[in-house]
């Protein structure tokens, strides 16, 4: 008797193992590879209508010399269809991409200023949740060679002018 119920034990063990394991397997299929984006033209387009409720897109590209990237995704709407971002990163190096404009079409970019890119391969991870009558997005990644070239903002220009008049105000009257 004490054997079997040593038997019944473990056939319960393994059962709750089995359920455990289904169950993370599972919450792992919330996780869509989108596969590889080809940016060799300087721009590629991606898009996707993930699963309802939440998700965790991702998608790869591959950067072949020093270079500037830059890239918006939108969501589409229509009717009761939502797409909510949570968060779009780069990685590595770990580049936040940030919510331009909210509800109820969204649309997230990458800063900017452009952002230089090393040699490498990267993953685009988007993460959110989509509603019942499932929404999409869409996107578009863009790589232009070298480093990014910084042009000042007009504000920049003023406070440099406003400089120059102040340290030409000071050295005339010094001077008399």
């Amino acid at each position: 008797m004490h054997q079997t119920q040593q038997g019944g034990k473990a056939m319960k063990l393994s059962k709750v193992i089995a359920a455990s394991s289904l169950a993370l397997a599972s919450a792992g299929s919330f996780a869509v590879s989108l596969g590889a984006i080809d940016l060799s033209s300087g721009s590629g387009f991606f898009g996707n209508t993930p699963i309802a409720g939440a998700f965790v897109d991702t998608l790869t590209f591959t950067v072949t010399t020093l270079a500037t990237f830059n890239g918006s995704i939108t969501s589409a709407v229509n009717g009761t269809q939502d797409v909510d971002f949570t968060s779009i990163v780069l990685t590595p190096g770990s580049l936040a991409f940030t919510s331009v404009l909210g509800d109820p079409v969204e649309v997230w970019a990458a800063p900017a200023v452009g952002f230089s890119l090393s040699p490498g391969v990267y993953t685009l991870t988007l993460t959110g949740t989509n509603s019942a009558s499932m929404g999409s997005y869409a996107g578009n990644l863009a790589l232009t060679p070298g480093s990014p070239t910084l042009v000042p903002e007009p504000e920049s220009y003023a406070m440099m002018l406003a400089g120059l008049g102040l340290v030409t105000l000071l050295a005339r009257r010094r001077r008399g």
